[in-house]
């Protein structure tokens, strides 16, 4: 009995043992992954410290180079320093050039208001040469050659010496004027430099328009429509003044045409001797 009973206490002595050395092993292999862990992580802090420590002295030695740059350098020295890397840069460009003292910038404050005076200046200029306006030469005389004022077939011929035939009254009369066929809505012109007398409405002539021509001569467009002109305009020779309109009922059988007159110091005279 004593010898089992011995058996017994061995036995369990030595599974408790061996209990005892299994749980230290385990134990051993949970702490051994965490004291990897711990090294593997330890050189990344070092490392951050280490750089720390090597940026730290960086920092101070750029520090001390530009408050060294700078207590070398005047105020002007430092800003024109600025302008060479600014305008290197291309930052300001098309802005203007910096200065760095007052009279760079009152000068730039000139330059800038003698560029708005010079566009005063040429505003002024623009203006004058616009209300600078040379009036054509009113002055006829018996040398004055006119041109035609349309181009067409005469109808019915000037003639104050002797009556003439009108087909539309089927009777004869004197004519103080020239009767030109033309196309309705042709084009007439001022045959000559002349100011605008009077525009008026007549039963024969219909739309009338009298031109001072000057020195008491006159000239007078008839049948007209379309004005482009008004009273007290002066015209230059060649100026459209209108368009031929339809005939008036004086005129029916002859058709749509220009009555082309001239008058000196109120009395007719014949146009065609002074027509090229």
């Amino acid at each position: 009995m004593s010898k089992n009973r011995t058996r017994k206490v061995i036995f369990s002595g030595s599974l408790v043992a061996a209990m005892a050395a299994l749980g230290i092993t385990v134990y051993q292999v949970g702490t051994s992954g965490q004291r990897d862990n711990v090294q593997e992580i330890l050189p990344l802090e070092s490392t951050s410290e280490n750089q720390t420590a090597q940026e730290e002295p960086m920092v101070d030695v750029g520090t001390s180079q530009v408050e060294a740059d700078m207590s070398s350098m005047d105020g002007e020295d430092f800003l024109a320093g600025i302008e060479t890397d600014v305008a290197g840069s291309g930052v300001v460009a098309g802005v203007g050039t910096i200065t760095g003292t007052e009279d760079g910038i009152d000068e730039a404050a000139d330059t800038n208001i003698a560029s708005a005076d010079n566009l005063v200046d040429m505003a002024a200029a623009a203006d004058t040469t616009a209300s600078v306006y040379t009036a054509p030469e009113i002055n006829f005389s018996e040398d004055t050659l006119m041109e035609w004022p349309l181009h067409g077939t005469i109808l019915i011929d000037y003639s104050m010496d002797q009556t003439t035939y009108f087909p539309t009254l089927d009777q004869y009369k004197l004519n103080p004027a020239i009767v030109i066929q033309s196309g309705e809505g042709a084009p007439v012109v001022s045959a000559v430099n002349g100011t605008v007398y009077s525009i008026e409405d007549t039963a024969e002539t219909g739309t009338t328009v009298t031109m001072e021509l000057g020195n008491g001569y006159q000239a007078i467009y008839g049948q007209l429509t379309d004005l482009n002109i008004s009273e007290g305009d002066t015209v230059t020779k060649g100026t459209t003044i209108g368009y031929v309109a339809a005939p008036t009922k004086y005129y029916n059988t002859e058709g749509s045409n220009l009555y082309f007159a001239m008058k000196k110091d109120g009395k007719p005279i014949d146009p065609i001797a002074y027509l090229p």
